[in-house]
């Protein structure tokens, strides 16, 4: 119901001033990509393109995409952990080349706050330019450099224009503020040689068999692909859970000796609303190693046409730094990597 009153106000803002509907739309999609509610929107732009032949709403799209790009290339530049820059660079080249800006949203912006207020800000201002000139996209796309012929018009210079902006204002304000982080030696000396339990029973093979390309392809970091056998998860480690995903689909936790994780449970379950899941802690709450952190039913998952993949990421060690224990049909609980540094 969110995302479908979201979509009656983006309507409305297009109807009324295409300046006010690129600073809106172009500044705050990225905090609708962060809840997911964004997917609303989408059919709107769909339909457009199918009756008109075109759609004013891509562009604005494209503009936060650009802006979130921004930012994560002034990140890039202000950053003094190896680790980072290497994120990063990856995150960056997600968005030019596939649209794709979740890695950066999650691995930049959401956990150094600055870039994503940068972000909002460059996609605001490039989106305003954009409507301002009212620049059109011929077909639903994701905004890359790579889908940039989709925007070939009379408008496609504006476009241009406009994601240029996007990109120098939102890295211009990261290289000005600068982001708040710990140096990498003392990060580094937080962490020490750790074992990595099991979380959740299942055949453990390569992450890059796994069906989502993000994950395959490391971009959220490294680790492992689960193909459950039963639908609990369990503490890794003793340590903290982090962050727990609204739609109760992923848990994120740090170690007491800070290696942190993200459990995904599924494949595109966010769009479940939470259905299948039940998670059984809070974030902030400590947690032991072998501990019940939540039930997901893999029959309505799979009922619903998803993946019950279980992707097991650590996303803040290097693939170097990191090894596969175990693979092949395991219990949870049992060594499945180590980080050594």
């Amino acid at each position: 119901y969110l995302g479908n009153g979201i979509a009656w106000i983006v309507n409305q803002l297009i109807g009324f001033n295409g300046w006010i509907a690129g600073a809106v739309i172009g500044g705050c999609w990225n905090i609708l990509v962060v809840f997911g509610i964004h997917w609303a929107v989408n059919p709107i732009m769909i339909q457009n393109v199918s009756v008109l032949g075109y759609d004013y709403i891509v562009p604005f799209t494209a503009a936060t995409n650009f802006g979130m790009a921004g930012a994560t290339f002034g990140t890039f530049l202000k950053t003094k952990n190896s680790k980072m820059k290497q994120f990063s660079l990856s995150a960056l080249l997600s968005i030019f080349f596939a649209g794709i800006t979740e890695p950066a949203i999650y691995g930049v912006g959401v956990k150094y706050k600055k870039p994503l207020v940068a972000a909002c800000i460059g996609g605001a201002v490039g989106g305003a330019f954009m409507g301002g000139m009212a620049v059109k996209a011929y077909a639903f796309v994701f905004g890359g450099l790579t889908t940039i012929p989709a925007f070939a018009g009379p408008t496609l210079i504006y476009y241009v224009i406009g994601l240029a902006i996007c990109f120098v204002v939102s890295a211009a304000l990261i290289v000005v503020i600068g982001i708040d982080e710990e140096p990498e030696e003392k990060t580094e000396q937080k962490i020490l040689d750790e074992k990595i339990k099991l979380p959740v029973s299942g055949k453990v093979v390569d992450l890059k068999e796994c069906s989502d390309s993000t994950f395959a392809e490391g971009l959220v970091g490294n680790g492992v692909l689960i193909l459950p056998s039963e639908g609990n998860v369990y503490a890794p480690f003793d340590g903290t859970v982090e962050v727990v995903m609204d739609s109760h689909h992923a848990l994120a936790l740090k170690s007491d000796h800070g290696v942190e994780t993200l459990i995904h449970v599924g494949i595109d379950t966010v769009e479940l609303e939470g259905k299948p899941f039940t998670v059984l802690v809070k974030q902030g709450q400590k947690v032991k190693e072998g501990q019940l952190l939540m039930k997901f039913d893999m029959k309505m998952i799979q009922e619903a046409g998803k993946s019950t993949e279980v992707p097991f990421i650590l996303t803040n060690v290097e693939k170097d730094h990191m090894q596969i224990e175990s693979n092949g049909v395991q219990k949870n609980g049992a060594n499945v990597l180590a980080v050594k540094f």
